[in-house]
C-alpha cells in the first residue's frame, strides 16, 4: 500500500529542515515515486510556504542554505509505524457513514484516516477536528470541515485549551476518533499533556460512539494522563501485529477489539 501523501511531504519536510535541501531525483529514488509526484510534493510545500523551491529541487527556508531544525514531536509521530496506521485507517474508514458528523483528534493515525476519507469521501460528511494539519490537508469537496479554535501547542501541532473543550461541549458527533500515547489495561488510553486529555474526554462526552486508532506499538505503554479506561470506549481498532495473549486479556476485560 502506498504511502499516504501527506505523510509522505511530512517526512519530505523533515529531511529539507535537517538536511537543507533535496533534489527531485533524491527524492523519487528513496520514496519510489516519479519524478512528477516529487515535484507536485515540492510545490505544495513551497506553497504552504515552507520551503523555497530552486531549480531540480527545494531548499529550507532561512538565511542561507541550511536552517537549523529540532524535531518536534509531530515529526517524530508522522513516521512510526506507517502501514499500521494506513491498516488501521482503512479499517476505520468503513465505519464512516454517509450524511455523518465525525470528531477526529490531531494524531498521526487520524491523519492517515483523513487522508483515507479523501479517497472516497462519504457524502455530506462534516469532519470536525483540533488538528491543523489534518485541515489543511483535507482536499475533497464533500467533506465540510470544522476546525476547533484554542492555542496551537506546537511540538505536537495540536490545538487545545479552554476554549477548545468549550467550543467541542456545545456539538454532537456520530464518532468520535481519538487516540493515544499508550494503551495499558490498568491506565487505560494514557497521553503525556494534560490539555490533549481534557479535549478527547469532552469529544467522548459528546459522541455517540467513541473508537480509539492505536497501533500495536503503542500496547504496555502508560503515558503520564489517563484518558479513558480501555473497556469504556465502544471500540479499539488496532493493526494484526497486536500479540495474541495481549488481544485475549483485552477482549477478557470487555473491550470491544478490532484487528485491521
Amino acid at each position: 500500500m502506498a504511502m499516504p501523501a501527506s505523510m509522505r511531504r511530512a517526512r519530505i519536510l523533515e529531511r529539507i529542515r535537517r538536511e537543507g535541501g533535496v533534489t527531485i531525483a533524491e527524492l523519487s529514488r528513496v520514496h519510489a515515486i516519479s519524478n512528477m509526484t516529487a515535484h507536485r510534493d515540492l510545490e505544495h510545500l513551497a506553497r504552504e510556504g515552507l520551503v523555497q523551491r530552486v531549480r531540480g529541487g527545494a531548499r529550507a527556508l532561512g538565511d542561507g542554505f541550511a536552517v537549523a531544525s529540532h524535531p518536534t514531536a509531530w515529526d517524530h509521530r508522522i513516521g512510526q509505524a506507517a502501514a499500521a496506521k494506513e491498516a488501521i485507517a482503512d479499517h476505520a474508514a468503513g465505519l464512516v457513514a454517509a450524511g455523518s458528523t465525525i470528531f477526529l483528534d490531531a494524531s498521526s493515525t487520524a491523519l492517515a484516516l483523513a487522508t483515507r476519507l479523501m479517497d472516497d469521501p462519504p457524502y455530506e460528511l462534516t469532519l470536525v477536528t483540533n488538528s491543523p494539519m489534518i485541515a489543511a490537508s483535507m482536499r475533497a469537496e464533500p467533506v465540510h470541515v470544522v476546525i476547533c479554535p484554542g492555542e496551537l501547542d506546537q511540538p505536537t501541532r495540536t490545538v487545545t485549551g479552554r476554549w477548545t473543550v468549550e467550543f467541542i461541549r456545545r456539538l454532537n458527533f456520530d464518532i468520535a476518533f481519538v487516540s493515544c500515547a499508550g494503551l495499558t489495561l490498568d491506565a487505560g488510553l494514557t497521553t503525556s499533556r494534560s490539555p490533549i486529555a481534557d479535549v478527547l474526554r469532552a469529544a467522548r462526552d459528546v459522541a455517540g460512539q467513541t473508537i480509539a486508532l492505536v497501533d500495536s506499538t503503542k500496547y504496555g505503554r502508560a503515558s503520564l494522563v489517563s484518558i479513558a479506561r480501555a473497556h469504556e470506549l465502544d471500540a479499539i481498532v488496532t493493526d494484526k501485529s497486536l500479540p495474541r495473549g495481549a488481544a485475549a486479556d483485552l477482549r477478557r476485560a470487555g473491550v470491544t477489539l478490532r484487528l485491521a
